[in-house]
């Protein structure tokens, strides 16, 4: 109920402590804007953090195969066993969605790629244009890979930053053509990576015409996914144990391989950054 007399009592106790009325206001107030500027400051290192793993494979899942070790249904060990673009389909079909990035992967080591006087030899890998993120490979000209490069088997390259520097010294790169080993490439992009000049010494092709070029048919040397974010750590590493079991028990079984080999099917999972992803939000939390 509204009290006049007591309405009053607070204005002239306001009116006789004019300094402590003041000063509590500009307390209250610098309070709230303290709050408020701190829940800022969490809520931006967090983006912070999460811009900078966004485009980083913080949960990658690599597949290779092997010799087989293990004899199994009459079939003696030592077998080799090649992947094919039905591994690949079949993986994604299974896990769409739980799947973020994909791609398989053809590779070939020490390719003589030339451009005018220039010359030197890298290892080309047909990919599909996932592998970009998958890799933390940043543009620095150009394009990567696309869809309509895999479906109509167009000889282009994305070369790393070290190739661009040993073969175009500084020139324009864009547009284009070197040759890789007798096959023109017109080159679309060229990329940097953390990794430094180890990585940049790299140069990318659509998959489809990396099979192509090399007679290779269907064939993959590797595949390689990172899986959708889950709100935990510990819901990540489930999620990821599982889908690296569940793939290696389907490739085993497709290829006939003893469940037991363990050298036929590799399957790594890199959830080290991952981890750290999920530990430095959970203190920007805990500490706000």
């Amino acid at each position: 109920m509204f009290n006049l007399e007591r309405w009053q009592e607070i204005f002239d106790t306001i009116r006789k402590n004019k300094l402590r009325t003041f000063l509590t206001g500009l307390s209250v107030a610098s309070g709230i804007f303290i709050l408020v500027i701190l829940l800022a400051m969490g809520q931006g290192m967090s983006n912070g953090v999460a811009k900078e793993f966004e485009n980083d494979a913080t949960n990658r899942i690599s597949v290779w195969t092997n010799v087989t070790s293990v004899e199994f249904k009459g079939m003696n060990p030592g077998r080799l066993i090649e992947m094919d673009n039905r591994d690949f389909d079949m993986a994604v079909g299974k896990n769409s969605d739980q799947i973020e990035l994909k791609s398989g992967v053809y590779s070939r080591w020490g390719q003589l790629t030339t451009y005018e006087k220039e010359n030197g030899s890298y290892r080309v890998e047909g990919v599909h244009g996932d592998y970009q993120f998958l890799e933390n490979e940043s543009l620095v000209k150009g394009r990567y890979i696309n869809q309509s490069d895999l479906n109509n088997f167009e000889k282009v390259a994305v070369i790393g930053n070290q190739v661009y520097l040993d073969l175009f010294k500084d020139k324009k790169a864009i547009g284009e053509y070197i040759d890789i080993a007798g096959i023109k490439f017109k080159v679309v992009g060229v990329y940097t990576d953390p990794g430094g000049e180890r990585e940049e010494t790299r140069i990318f092709i659509p998959l489809t015409t990396a099979q192509r070029v090399y007679n290779a048919r269907d064939k993959l040397r590797s595949l390689a996914f990172t899986l959708q974010k889950q709100d935990s750590y510990e819901e990540a590493l489930v999620a990821s144990e599982a889908f690296s079991a569940q793939l290696e028990s389907d490739l085993k079984t497709r290829h006939t391989i003893a469940p037991n080999d363990t050298r036929a099917v590799n399957v790594n999972n890199t959830l080290e950054n991952a981890k750290k992803f999920y530990d430095l939000n959970n203190m920007i939390r805990w500490f706000f």
